[in-house]
């Protein structure tokens, strides 16, 4: 899975687990300054949830990785391997 920014900004990233997708969450969101409590209010998670999803302890739905994802800027991509 890859994932850019709307800004482009940041490179294209391979994720290879919900763990590095958490740690991308937090990089980004401490990037824009965002509280924890704010985007998890923004993306409609519980904030303990979401600090567990950032340090890797908790894996979360698709739908909850996704909300967060659009309340940072952040698009997932999924491509075929060659």
């Amino acid at each position: 899975m890859f994932w850019r920014n709307n800004q482009n900004l940041w490179p294209e990233l391979q994720i290879h687990s919900a763990t590095e997708l958490g740690n991308l969450m937090r990089t980004r969101r401490e990037a824009l300054a965002i509280k924890q409590g704010d985007l998890a209010s923004s993306a409609g998670v519980d904030q303990g949830n979401l600090s567990k999803i950032e340090r890797g302890t908790a894996k979360a739905t698709l739908d909850t990785y996704l909300r967060l994802c659009s309340a940072l800027g952040i698009d997932l991509l999924a491509e075929p391997r060659a």
